[in-house]
This record gives C-alpha cells, structure tokens and sequence, in this order.
C-alpha cells in the first residue's frame, strides 16, 4: 500500500532537512579539526613566545610587520653588501691586470719543520782590559764556520714559528797585547804581541721567527730574533810559538782562558724561497751579540760580538 502524496510531501521535507544538518554537522567538525591542526603545527611555548617577543618585538607574528621587516633587509642590507662585493671584485682584477697582487705563499706542508745549516760566521772582540791586562785590545776578524740543524714549530696563522735547533760553531777570539806583557822588566819599546784562540761551541738558539706572505709566488721574508745559549766544547790557541798569551798561561800553569757558557741576543732576517710542496732554500744574516764575559781573568773582559751569512735547506 503506497502512501498519500501530502504524507510523500512531507517525507521528502524531513530527508532534506535531515541531510542538510548532516552536511552542517560534518563541515563545522572539519573546520574545528583543520584548527586544532594548525595551532599544533605552528604552537610554541611560553619561554619561546617570551624570547620572539624580547628580540623580534610584540608585533612579530603580524604579517604585515614581518613583510615590512623582509623590505628593509633587502633595501639596507643585501643591496649594499652587492655593491661591494662588486667593487672589490673590480677593485682585485684591476690589480691583478697591473701585476700588483701575487697569489699567497703556499702554506707550510707540516706543523714542525727541519733544515740543515751551515752559516760561516766573522767574530768581531770587545776587549776591556786593567792591571796586568792594561793595554789589550782586539785583534781583527776571520771566518769561522757553523752548522747544524734548525727546526721551525708553527703555533699561529702558519707565519709564527718557535725557532730553535742544535749548532756547532766556532768562534774565533783575538787580542792585541802590549810587548812588556809577561815580561819581568817592563819595556816601552818591545814590538806588538798577539793571542788568538779558538773556541768551539754548541748553541741552542730559543728564538721566533716571523714570516711576510705575498712577496712573490715562492718567495717570502721573515725576522728572526730570542737568545741564544752556547756551551764551550773546547779551546784552542792559534800560532802557539808566537801566541804570547798562551805562553803566558803555560808558564804559570792556567789551563783553561775562558769559560765554560756563553749567552748571545740574536736578530736576523732573510728570505725563504720554496722549490716545491716540501722543500726550500733559507738565506739570511744573523747578528748575535754577546751578553757575558768569557774571559776568566778578573782584570778582563772580553765579549763576542758574531755577523753570520745563513745558508739553509729545508726538508
């Protein structure tokens, strides 16, 4: 049995109605959801809120702020930083087109460095003299050979080094003497006498050494300066027939003349030129003066003063 058509009518009333507020229900839940969502995803706590705050200001999740911020950094800030890097840019290859601007020294291959050396030396005196050594006064210069090994610590930025090393050289000492020297019955007329000796040593340089990049492609300067500590190996007298101060010190039974360490300030410079990856050649002056006495004597005193050409190979 069909219905009527006013009881269809009022059916299809109620299944119209009943599927509206389904679609209402369904579309109000999805909204609530899609904000729940995006407050999860986008939520901070209330230290992190408190910094933004602090650092950005009130405003900072307003979008209109944060577009406002974003204009100015691109105005003020990446468009100057552009320009100069443009101008530098322009600036270099101008200097590069002229020859002014060298490619830097290549870095050191390792953090400790070894050379060997070798460094002829010319001793040059200071004699002061009193009482029976009234009148000495030095006697000239020779060459003296030096060698040994260097090495080279780096501690900063590749161009400081702590120099130090092991150096055998030899240092000559020479003295003028008045002619009644040694003798009993002074004589204001008896020739000129003489004393050279020969003293060997064992240095230990403790020293820095400062290195100046951009000279050339494989070449670069440095300054070295610190102490040197120097050990007596050995003394020997030059000429003994005719060394009046050796004969001297037979006669009255002294060994030994000087004595036995010696302390120098050194300052030196030069340049270092590398042949490859590993390897270079060190050519350099070295001054070192002498900070003590050496003469054993009370009433004289004798200091070293040294000029050396340094000639090195590191490996």
């Amino acid at each position: 049995m069909f219905p009527s058509l006013k009881t269809y009518k009022i059916m299809k009333k109620v299944a119209a109605l009943t599927l509206i507020l389904v679609l209402t229900a369904l579309t109000t839940e999805s909204r609530a959801q899609f904000r729940q969502a995006s407050t999860n995803e986008y939520a901070t706590s209330r230290i992190t809120e408190r910094r933004f705050r602090k650092i950005l200001g009130n405003d900072y999740d307003n979008p209109k702020v944060a577009a406002l911020s974003e204009r100015e950094t691109i105005v003020y800030d990446e468009k100057p930083l552009r320009k100069r890097r443009k101008k530098t840019t322009v600036d270099r290859d101008y200097q590069e087109s002229r020859g002014e601007v060298y490619p830097d020294y290549e870095r050191p291959s390792h953090l400790i460095e070894m050379s060997l050396r070798f460094a002829p030396n010319a001793a040059v005196n200071v004699v002061e003299g009193a009482g029976n050594y009234q009148g000495f006064a030095p006697n000239g210069t020779a060459l003296r050979p030096s060698v040994g090994v260097s090495l080279d610590y780096f501690f900063f930025k590749d161009r400081y080094a702590f120099s130090s090393g092991l150096w055998y050289t030899i240092k000559r000492m020479g003295y003028r003497i008045p002619g009644s020297y040694g003798e009993t019955r002074w004589n204001p007329g008896a020739p000129v006498k003489e004393g050279v000796y020969n003293l060997q040593y064992v240095q230990v340089p403790l020293t820095v050494k400062m290195f100046a990049n951009n000279l050339f492609p494989t070449l670069r300067l440095y300054i070295q300066t610190g102490g040197v500590l120097d050990v007596k190996l050995a003394e020997k007298p030059l000429n003994q027939s005719t060394n009046a101060y050796y004969q001297v010190a037979q006669r009255d039974g002294t060994k030994r003349q000087f004595g036995f360490a010696d302390a120098a300030w050194l300052l030196g410079g030069g340049i270092q030129h590398r042949l490859n990856g590993t390897n270079a050649l060190n050519i350099g002056v070295i001054y070192q003066r002498g900070l003590l006495d050496v003469a054993r004597p009370n009433d004289l005193t004798v200091r070293n003063r040294m000029v050396s050409l340094e000639l090195g190979f590191k490996f």
